[in-house]
C-alpha cells in the first residue's frame, strides 16, 4: 500500500511576520498543512482563506487552515512569530517587557498541548525568547531554537554581492552572536572565491575604494533597523529565512546555518546556559553538531560580550519561570 508522508507546520502570529512566514512556506510547497493560530481567531481565518486562494496557481497543494492550540500536539514544526509591533527607534531588546507578556502564554499552550516536534523562535528579543522558550517547554535542546543569525548572514552575503556585483552565494561564512547590537562577523572565517574576504578586498582595492570589513559589518548590524525606517518592519528577509530552517528540517537536508542555540562549554566558546547563533547541522532532528570555527582572541572576546547581553536581559525574565 502506498502511503504519504503527513507533515504539518504551525505559524503562531499572523501579523506581518508571521502571514509572510506563511506565505513562504505555501509558496515553497513545504508541507502537506499548515495551520495558523492567532489571538484573534478572524485574523489567521483570513489568512488562510487568502492563502488558499492562490493555491491553483502553486507548483505543490498544501492545505491551508485557521487551527488552535490542540492542533500543536501532532505538528512537526511550531514557529512562534508574534510579538509587540514594533515602535519606531525601539530596539529589540527594548521590547522585551511587551514580548514576554505575549509569548509566555503562547509558550504555556504549546507545551501543555503535548508538543513534541521542533520549535523555531522569531519572536524578538529572539536570542534571549528562544532560551525562556526552551526553560518553559522543557523541551531537548535540539528540538528549539531561534531564527537568530541566520538573517543576518544572508544579509552579510547580499551587502558583498551587492559591493562586488557577484552572486552572494558565492560567499562562505557567518554572522555570530547576538540577533542585535553585539553581533559581529569573523572576518578570519569568511571565504569568496576560493579565498578569503578579507583577501579579495586587498586583491582588488582600486576596484572598491573605501569598502572595508568594518563596514560592511556595520551594515549589516543596521540593515534591519534601516528597513524598519524606511518601509516600517521587515516581513520578507525573515520570512525566506524561516521557511529555508522549515525545509531543512522537513527535507532533512542537514544544511549548517547560524541560528540562535544553547551554548553550554561547547569547544572553546566557554559559554553556559545562554543561546547565542553558531553555525550548527540543521535537520530532522533539530540542532545537531556545532561546527568549531575557531575563532581568533578578538573575535571570541567579542562572542563573550555578546553573551554577557543576552544573558543579562534573560535575567530581567527568570522570575517569570
Amino acid at each position: 500500500m502506498v502511503t504519504s508522508n503527513r507533515s504539518r507546520v504551525v505559524v503562531v502570529g499572523t501579523g506581518s511576520v508571521g502571514a509572510a512566514v506563511a506565505s513562504a512556506i505555501v509558496q515553497q510547497g513545504l508541507c502537506n498543512e499548515l495551520v495558523l493560530v492567532n489571538h484573534h481567531p478572524e485574523k489567521a481565518e483570513g489568512l488562510a482563506m487568502d492563502l488558499a486562494d492562490g493555491s491553483e496557481f502553486l507548483g505543490r497543494f498544501v492545505t491551508i487552515r485557521a487551527g488552535g492550540w490542540e492542533d500543536c500536539r501532532r505538528a512537526d514544526v511550531v514557529v512562534v512569530a508574534a510579538g509587540p509591533k514594533p515602535k519606531p527607534g525601539e530596539t529589540r531588546m527594548q521590547e522585551l517587557g511587551a514580548a514576554i507578556d505575549i509569548v509566555d502564554p503562547i509558550l504555556r499552550h504549546i507545551r501543555d498541548s503535548g508538543f513534541d516536534g521542533i520549535l523555531i523562535m522569531v519572536s524578538n528579543p529572539v536570542d534571549v525568547l528562544s532560551w525562556f522558550a526552551w526553560r518553559r517547554t522543557g523541551l531537548p535542546r535540539a528540538q528549539v531554537f531561534g531564527s537568530g543569525a541566520a538573517l543576518d548572514t544572508s544579509r552579510m552575503k547580499t551587502i558583498i554581492g551587492e559591493t562586488t556585483r557577484l552572486d552572494p552565494r558565492l560567499v562562505s561564512g557567518y554572522v555570530v552572536g547576538e540577533h542585535g547590537d553585539s553581533q559581529f562577523v569573523p572576518w578570519s572565517t569568511v571565504s569568496f572565491i576560493g579565498k578569503s574576504f578579507a583577501q579579495y578586498l586587498e586583491d582588488n582595492r582600486l576596484r572598491y575604494p573605501g569598502v572595508t570589513l568594518a563596514g560592511i559589518e556595520e551594515e549589516t548590524r543596521r540593515r534591519g533597523l534601516d528597513i524598519k525606517g524606511l518601509r516600517g518592519g521587515t516581513s520578507y528577509g525573515i520570512a525566506a529565512t524561516v521557511a529555508g530552517l522549515v525545509r531543512m528540517i522537513l527535507w532533512n537536508e542537514r544544511g549548517v546555518v547560524s541560528v540562535s542555540t544553547l551554548i553550554d562549554g561547547e569547544y572553546e566558546y566557554g559559554e553556559h546556559d545562554v543561546f547565542l547563533s553558531l553555525p550548527v547541522a540543521l535537520d530532522g532532528d533539530g540542532v545537531g553538531d556545532f561546527v568549531d570555527l575557531h575563532l581568533s582572541d578578538e573575535e571570541l572576546a567579542k562572542f563573550h560580550r555578546s553573551a554577557a547581553v543576552v544573558r543579562d536581559h534573560c535575567r530581567l525574565i527568570a522570575d517569570r519561570l
